[in-house]
Protein backbone atom coordinates (compact mmCIF):
# COMPACT_ATOMS: atom_id res chain seq x y z
CA UNK A 1 0.00 0.00 0.00
CA UNK A 2 3.00 2.60 0.52
CA UNK A 3 3.95 1.73 -2.60
CA UNK A 4 0.82 3.29 -4.44
CA UNK A 5 1.78 6.83 -2.81
CA UNK A 6 5.28 6.91 -3.95
CA UNK A 7 4.22 6.46 -7.25
CA UNK A 8 1.65 9.07 -6.94
CA UNK A 9 4.48 11.06 -5.37
CA UNK A 10 6.89 10.66 -8.63
CA UNK A 11 4.06 10.58 -11.13
CA UNK A 12 3.71 14.06 -9.52
CA UNK A 13 7.19 15.43 -9.46
CA UNK A 14 7.78 14.34 -13.35
CA UNK A 15 5.03 15.93 -14.39
CA UNK A 16 5.54 19.37 -12.37
CA UNK A 17 9.24 19.77 -12.22
CA UNK A 18 9.66 20.05 -15.99
CA UNK A 19 6.37 22.10 -16.48
CA UNK A 20 7.57 24.52 -14.03
CA UNK A 21 11.16 24.96 -15.51
CA UNK A 22 9.43 25.45 -18.93
CA UNK A 23 7.13 27.77 -17.52
CA UNK A 24 7.48 31.46 -18.86
CA UNK A 25 5.03 33.12 -16.58
CA UNK A 26 6.19 35.10 -13.58
CA UNK A 27 5.14 32.04 -10.94
CA UNK A 28 6.17 28.92 -11.63
CA UNK A 29 4.44 27.95 -8.21
CA UNK A 30 1.47 27.05 -10.41
CA UNK A 31 1.39 23.67 -11.48
CA UNK A 32 0.69 23.08 -15.83
CA UNK A 33 -2.84 20.91 -16.45
CA UNK A 34 -1.43 17.56 -16.88
CA UNK A 35 0.10 17.89 -13.12
CA UNK A 36 -3.31 18.88 -11.44
CA UNK A 37 -5.19 15.61 -12.26
CA UNK A 38 -2.41 13.93 -10.00
CA UNK A 39 -2.74 16.74 -7.13
CA UNK A 40 -6.33 15.99 -7.09
CA UNK A 41 -7.00 12.16 -7.46
CA UNK A 42 -6.75 10.42 -4.11
CA UNK A 43 -7.16 6.85 -3.52
CA UNK A 44 -7.54 7.56 0.22
CA UNK A 45 -7.78 9.93 2.94
CA UNK A 46 -3.43 9.01 3.53
CA UNK A 47 -2.89 9.52 -0.56
CA UNK A 48 -4.27 12.75 0.23
CA UNK A 49 -1.71 14.00 2.30
CA UNK A 50 0.68 12.30 0.76
CA UNK A 51 -0.31 14.32 -2.07
CA UNK A 52 -0.30 17.80 -0.81
CA UNK A 53 2.94 17.04 1.05
CA UNK A 54 4.39 16.23 -2.57
CA UNK A 55 3.05 19.45 -4.26
CA UNK A 56 4.69 21.31 -1.14
CA UNK A 57 7.55 19.30 -1.69
CA UNK A 58 7.74 20.22 -5.46
CA UNK A 59 7.20 23.88 -5.21
CA UNK A 60 10.46 24.11 -2.63
CA UNK A 61 12.23 22.16 -5.43
CA UNK A 62 10.99 25.12 -7.71
CA UNK A 63 11.77 27.58 -4.89
CA UNK A 64 15.56 26.05 -4.67
CA UNK A 65 16.01 26.66 -8.75
CA UNK A 66 17.57 29.17 -10.10
CA UNK A 67 14.87 31.29 -12.41
CA UNK A 68 15.54 30.49 -15.76
CA UNK A 69 16.84 33.47 -17.74
CA UNK A 70 15.29 34.56 -20.96
CA UNK A 71 17.71 33.40 -24.42
CA UNK A 72 18.48 36.79 -26.24
CA UNK A 73 16.53 37.23 -28.94
CA UNK A 74 17.88 35.58 -31.78
CA UNK A 75 18.86 37.59 -35.36
CA UNK A 76 17.43 36.62 -38.69
CA UNK A 77 20.39 37.58 -40.59
CA UNK A 78 22.93 36.66 -38.78
CA UNK A 79 21.28 33.00 -38.77
CA UNK A 80 20.60 33.15 -42.43
CA UNK A 81 24.02 34.40 -42.72
CA UNK A 82 25.67 31.89 -40.76
CA UNK A 83 23.32 28.80 -42.90
CA UNK A 84 24.57 30.56 -45.93
CA UNK A 85 28.10 30.34 -45.22
CA UNK A 86 28.16 26.44 -43.83
CA UNK A 87 26.25 25.97 -47.41
CA UNK A 88 28.99 27.39 -49.21
CA UNK A 89 31.20 25.09 -46.85
CA UNK A 90 30.05 22.03 -47.62
CA UNK A 91 28.95 22.58 -51.67
CA UNK A 92 32.87 23.43 -51.37
CA UNK A 93 33.29 19.97 -50.28
CA UNK A 94 31.14 18.23 -52.79
CA UNK A 95 32.89 20.16 -55.27
CA UNK A 96 36.19 18.84 -54.32
CA UNK A 97 35.11 15.45 -53.53
CA UNK A 98 33.30 15.31 -57.00
CA UNK A 99 36.40 16.70 -58.37
CA UNK A 100 38.37 13.84 -56.41
CA UNK A 101 36.04 11.04 -57.31
CA UNK A 102 36.60 12.00 -61.46
CA UNK A 103 40.28 12.08 -61.07
CA UNK A 104 40.13 8.73 -59.11
CA UNK A 105 38.16 7.41 -62.23
CA UNK A 106 40.28 8.67 -64.73
CA UNK A 107 43.85 7.30 -62.42
CA UNK A 108 41.41 3.90 -62.20
CA UNK A 109 40.95 3.77 -65.97
CA UNK A 110 44.45 4.40 -66.91
CA UNK A 111 46.04 1.88 -64.30
CA UNK A 112 43.12 -0.20 -66.00
CA UNK A 113 45.35 0.45 -69.58
CA UNK A 114 48.72 0.19 -67.67
CA UNK A 115 47.92 -3.10 -66.41
CA UNK A 116 46.78 -4.61 -69.44
CA UNK A 117 50.19 -3.19 -71.34
CA UNK A 118 52.23 -4.66 -68.50
CA UNK A 119 49.96 -8.31 -69.20
CA UNK A 120 51.42 -7.83 -73.19
CA UNK A 121 54.40 -7.09 -72.17
CA UNK A 122 54.84 -10.09 -69.49
CA UNK A 123 53.53 -11.97 -72.41
CA UNK A 124 56.11 -10.95 -74.89
CA UNK A 125 59.28 -11.67 -72.24
CA UNK A 126 57.86 -15.02 -71.73
CA UNK A 127 58.00 -15.35 -75.74
CA UNK A 128 61.65 -13.91 -75.55
CA UNK A 129 62.53 -15.91 -73.11
CA UNK A 130 61.44 -19.24 -74.90
CA UNK A 131 63.49 -18.05 -78.02
CA UNK A 132 66.54 -16.94 -75.92
CA UNK A 133 66.52 -20.88 -73.98
CA UNK A 134 65.74 -22.03 -77.72
CA UNK A 135 69.14 -19.83 -79.08
CA UNK A 136 71.13 -20.98 -75.81
CA UNK A 137 70.10 -24.68 -76.57
CA UNK A 138 70.55 -24.28 -80.35
CA UNK A 139 73.90 -22.37 -79.58
CA UNK A 140 75.38 -25.03 -76.74
CA UNK A 141 74.43 -28.00 -79.32
CA UNK A 142 76.24 -25.72 -82.08
CA UNK A 143 79.68 -25.51 -79.98
CA UNK A 144 79.62 -29.39 -79.01
CA UNK A 145 79.60 -30.08 -82.74
CA UNK A 146 82.09 -27.70 -82.98
CA UNK A 147 84.41 -29.39 -80.62
CA UNK A 148 84.09 -32.81 -82.45
CA UNK A 149 84.74 -30.75 -85.49
CA UNK A 150 87.69 -29.63 -83.95
CA UNK A 151 88.41 -32.98 -82.70
CA UNK A 152 88.30 -34.69 -85.96
CA UNK A 153 90.12 -31.76 -87.60
CA UNK A 154 92.84 -32.03 -85.23
CA UNK A 155 93.04 -35.66 -85.48
CA UNK A 156 92.93 -35.89 -89.35
CA UNK A 157 96.14 -33.46 -88.98
CA UNK A 158 97.70 -35.34 -86.68
CA UNK A 159 97.25 -38.47 -89.16
CA UNK A 160 98.65 -36.19 -92.13
CA UNK A 161 101.76 -35.07 -90.47
CA UNK A 162 103.77 -38.03 -90.42
CA UNK A 163 102.82 -39.21 -93.51
CA UNK A 164 104.31 -35.99 -94.77
CA UNK A 165 106.80 -36.58 -92.77
CA UNK A 166 107.91 -39.97 -93.93
CA UNK A 167 107.88 -38.49 -97.86
CA UNK A 168 111.32 -36.42 -96.83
Amino acid sequence: MKLLPASFLLLAATATIPAMCQSSTKSNLVPTGGATAAYTTTASPAAASTTTASATAASATAATKPAETSTPPVMAGALRSDIARQDKLIKNQIDAQQTLLKKNQELAKEAAKLDEKNKKLAEKNKKLEAKNRAFNNEKKTIEAQNADLAKKHDAIKAAEKPIVATHN
